[in-house]
């Protein structure tokens, strides 16, 4: 799904999970935006020295490059019934409750890491990944849809789908910055619901 960029690393071990540490590290670029974050937020966030932070993870740029792709993967996961299921309104049912759970998290108040990041990208790493994220999900629709004609229920176009869904969610998480608690977001969820529920046999 997604390339890494890993920095050079001192081959002495590791005295912290450096999962763990980028998943902190994460959650502040999520929060934060990019172009806010510090050094000393990073080292407060990460609970290590900015010279630690460097000989781990690179640059600033390098580590949000990281958490980027950290992030992608685990929505990635989100999705994953539309890409690898076997059903057609049950897998999109499925899919529409895991994104309901993310933003039901602490972090999901957040909105969508990418969706921020693809207003004003850091660099070409960032343009790609989330091109390949938002690809990503427009092809999860298409085969979902595909899946669910195949099985006889009544879902519309394929393509359609795709492009339609697609906007949706990447809207949805957005409404979830903006509002996360409120009735709007709440009622986006239920339609995303709905329009599943037209597909039945």
């Amino acid at each position: 799904m997604t390339s890494r960029t890993e920095p050079a690393r001192s081959g002495r071990p590791l005295g912290f999970d450096r999962a763990e540490v980028l998943t902190r590290l994460m959650a502040l670029f999520w929060q934060t935006g990019y172009d806010r974050v510090t050094q000393q937020q990073m080292a407060k966030a990460s609970g290590l020295s900015t010279s630690s932070l460097y000989n781990t993870f690179g640059t600033k740029a390098q580590t949000y490059r990281l958490a980027m792709d950290n992030y992608l993967e685990q929505m990635v996961g989100a999705l994953a019934p539309l890409t690898d299921g076997t059903r057609g309104r049950e897998d999109l049912l499925e899919m529409i409750n895991r994104l309901a759970h993310v933003l039901d998290t602490s972090q999901g108040k957040y909105g969508c890491m990418a969706t921020t990041a693809m207003v004003a990208p850091v660099d070409e790493h960032i343009v790609q990944a989330t091109e390949r994220y938002r690809g990503h999900i427009r092809e999860g629709f298409r085969r979902v849809a595909e899946r669910a004609r195949a099985l006889g229920e009544r879902a519309p176009e394929p393509q359609m789908v795709a492009n339609l869904m697609t906007a949706a969610v990447l809207g949805t998480m957005t409404i979830a910055r903006a509002a996360p608690d409120s009735p709007e977001l709440h009622a986006q969820l239920d339609a995303l619901r709905a329009f599943a529920e037209t597909w039945v046999s």
